[in-house]
């Protein structure tokens, strides 16, 4: 089983699948159409689809603030 992460920002987010084997968005959409739909898009229905992922769901990330541990020189948690 596979955690599945959001489709925003889809398109900075490459490669694409699990093992990232994907290098293109419009691969993977044409990949996706058969094997979960079981059909071939075509070349205008693999655009459209691409064209939403990418002017539809793609913005700024958002910002980040990465953790700070608290200074606590010369003490420790561990006890004997």
């Amino acid at each position: 089983m596979f955690r599945v992460p959001t489709l925003r920002n889809i398109a900075l987010t490459a490669p694409y699948f699990h093992n990232g084997k994907v290098d293109r968005l419009e691969d993977a959409v044409r990949i996706m159409g058969k094997l979960q739909l079981n059909k071939d898009l075509s070349k205008k229905e693999v655009k459209a689809i691409v064209a939403f992922l990418t002017e539809g769901l793609t913005g700024e990330f958002p910002a980040q603030t990465m953790p700070r541990l608290p200074e606590t020189l010369g003490t420790t948690i561990i006890t004997e």
